[in-house]
């Protein structure tokens, strides 16, 4: 992939997969360190090696902060090594594929009216939601074809928003089929757009190790992982996971570390 190619791989997940040049420093530790050859070497070759690769797409000064800030959080330790602390940060912006699921037929509902004086509320309920990839099918009203009402209710029961927020379920919203709803709402088609490019690209040996773990990643990201019942005929998110497995096993060191992430 071309330098050019790679930064605006990299500038899209700094958006999408990470929301923090930190994450994207601890994640260029993980996936790129892992991956490259002559791991050896002391800790000023180890933290060069990284500093060239990261740097060249972040900007080495970016990146240096960046560092910095990750060594603050106590997310990686004086050796450059993730602690605990840091394999948890890694969970909580990994996102995980789930099995293509059948749908229930229901839509889930949230919308909410609160006040001016109350924004930074607001602010948490919608964070929330988006976390959880509801859809805005209107300013204030968000949906969702799997049942998170419980985790919106703990947010409203902790911060005193029952006077303001309605939750409900429906079979139906409006005239609009399901799937078309799910493809507007979302932007499927352009998601499983990205699936396709990704798999093109892997297939002809396009894609370092590194940027296969950052595109695949990236692309889930912002995936809803929809049941099949809203999906595109045609949709290649489970190809694309298929192919991603692929590489996993055949490289043992990143298998490993995304084990040890995922049971952190």
């Amino acid at each position: 992939m071309k330098k050019k190619s790679i930064s605006r791989e990299v500038s899209k997940i700094s958006k999408g997969l990470v929301n923090q040049l930190a994450d994207l420093a601890l994640l260029g530790l993980i996936f790129f360190e892992e991956m490259m050859p002559y791991r050896e070497g002391t800790l000023g070759q180890k933290a060069a090696r990284i500093d060239r690769r990261m740097g060249d797409l972040l900007g080495r000064d970016r990146f240096r902060r960046a560092l910095i800030s990750v060594r603050k959080k106590g997310w990686i330790n004086e050796d450059l090594n993730i602690t605990s602390e840091g394999q948890k940060r890694l969970k909580s912006i990994l996102p995980e594929y789930s099995e293509e699921k059948k749908w229930d037929g229901k839509w889930y509902i949230v919308d909410y009216d609160i006040p001016e004086n109350k924004r930074w509320l607001r602010g948490v309920l919608r964070n929330t939601l988006r976390e959880l990839k509801f859809g805005l099918l209107h300013k204030s009203l968000w949906i969702s074809p799997y049942n998170f009402l419980g985790d919106i209710e703990k947010i409203v029961h902790q911060y005193n928003l029952e006077t303001y927020v309605l939750l409900a379920i429906s079979d139906k919203l409006g005239r609009e089929p399901s799937e078309a709803l799910a493809e507007r709402i979302w932007n499927l088609g352009e998601t499983n757009n990205q699936y396709k490019e990704f798999i093109r690209e892997v297939e002809s040996r396009k894609l370092a190790d590194s940027e296969i773990v950052f595109q695949y990643l990236s692309i889930l990201h912002q995936d809803p992982q929809f049941p099949v019942d809203l999906l595109p005929p045609d949709w290649q998110g489970q190809e694309a996971h298929r192919i991603y497995e692929k590489f996993i096993l055949r490289n043992k060191s990143v298998k490993d570390k995304l084990v040890k992430i995922f049971k952190a």
